[in-house]
């Protein structure tokens, strides 16, 4: 089977600065089986050469100055290669001028989230023809695939949620790893310091304002309590907001307890882990799926998070992690810090769990739930299509 995957366009596959879909992307790909073709359609930029092929993946490059021309671009390379199948990510708009082009081949829709899919990215007009002429959609859980259903009246049978993957392994060497002193002593932690851990973008939907808020009143109880925030207002962004300001403000009575790290590209991300003992991802809004969570549980650590969305999904209360709604933090938190800390037999055991939870979503299976689809639709056109002359010399 050739399959086309087009990246969105801003950032580039594989990401140099940590976006999450474009991660996504490269670690899938690379589990798709050999006998397969992959092209991943993606931006040029100065870390990688404009054409590159990695066993069955080839990467094609383009400069993206906006969607239309990157995608004209694309439209004209797909001409050349004919593909069986093409995989549009987190675009669903692209959808429209694909089909114009190519009417034949099975186009299907990768959405992270609800973002792209929602009346302020796409008018629902256009979202009521990409449903129409879409092959099908993906999304990363059950819950973002019972929301599309509900908002764009996708058909159950043209919707499937395959959870993404993590590789434990670079979580697991990271924990051996010589530099995590170092890192700690960058951040200005001492030994004995007992650490809260936090990684993701600065915005309000992530509620890190829920977690300083709730972490004050850790501090009261607990000297040695630290907090760690990793990430900056964007991918490779550390951009001073009016957010980032609050939180800073929100931080300040705190003095050095609360240590703010800049954006850390997301291959370092694995030692980062290591200087938490536990992490949080205080999250308010309904996230589709929530990778941080994944990737905390494959360093073994265990998680405190919110039922929102599709975490629950991922985490198991009270087994890899606890599920807190956000309203709750501040009376919470404080408790659930003293259990893990006053019997350390629970955040060790809860920590073996959340390992041994992480090791149930790989790359392989994300890979093979792609490929299933693929291979149904691919069986549907081949039965729907009128037999060629040299089907008809076999029969005759």
């Amino acid at each position: 089977m050739k399959i086309a995957i087009i990246s969105p366009g801003p950032f580039s596959v594989p990401p140099v600065k940590g976006s999450s879909v474009e991660h996504d992307i490269d670690e899938v790909t690379k589990m798709i089986d050999p006998e397969h073709q992959v092209t991943i359609y993606t931006r040029t930029c100065a870390t990688y050469p404009k054409s590159a092929v990695e066993e069955n993946r080839q990467f094609i490059r383009f400069p993206y100055n906006g969607p239309k021309p990157y995608l004209r671009r694309i439209i004209s390379h797909i001409r050349k290669r004919k593909p069986d199948v093409i995989m549009v990510e987190n675009r669903p708009i692209y959808v429209l001028t694909l089909k114009r082009h190519f009417p034949k081949i099975p186009v299907f829709v990768n959405m992270h989230s609800h973002v792209y899919g929602s009346p302020g990215m796409i008018s629902k007009d256009k979202m009521k023809k990409v449903v129409r002429r879409a092959s099908g959609f993906f999304t990363n859980s059950e819950f973002l695939r019972r929301h599309f259903m509900k908002t764009c009246k996708i058909p159950a049978h043209k919707i499937h949620a395959v959870h993404l993957g993590v590789d434990v392994s670079p979580y697991q060497v990271a924990k051996i790893h010589y530099s995590i002193r170092k890192i700690r002593k960058e951040i200005g932690l001492k030994p004995e310091d007992r650490v809260l851990f936090y990684a993701g973008r600065l915005m309000r939907a992530k509620g890190v304002h829920v977690l300083l808020k709730a972490f004050k009143e850790v501090c009261e109880q607990d000297p040695l309590a630290r907090l760690v925030i990793v990430g900056g207002t964007g991918y490779g962004s550390n951009r001073l907001n009016p957010y980032v300001r609050e939180l800073k403000q929100l931080a300040k009575p705190l003095g050095d307890k609360v240590k703010f790290v800049n954006f850390v590209p997301s291959a370092q991300m694995p030692l980062y882990y290591q200087v938490g003992d536990i992490v949080a991802t205080p999250s308010v809004w309904k996230e589709a799926f929530c990778r941080v969570n994944l990737e905390a549980m494959a360093s073994g650590k265990p998680v405190i998070t919110t039922p929102r969305g599709g975490i629950g999904e991922v985490v198991t209360h009270q087994g890899s992690g606890f599920l807190i709604p956000p309203k709750d933090w501040k009376a919470e938190l404080p408790a659930l810090w003293k259990l893990l800390w006053s019997a350390p037999s629970i955040r060790t055991e809860m920590g073996k769990n959340a390992l041994m939870r992480a090791k149930q979503f790989s790359w392989y299976a994300t890979a093979q739930g792609y490929l299933e689809v693929f291979e149904t639709a691919l069986k549907k056109r081949k039965a729907a299509s009128p037999p060629t002359k040299q089907d008809l010399r076999k029969t005759g």
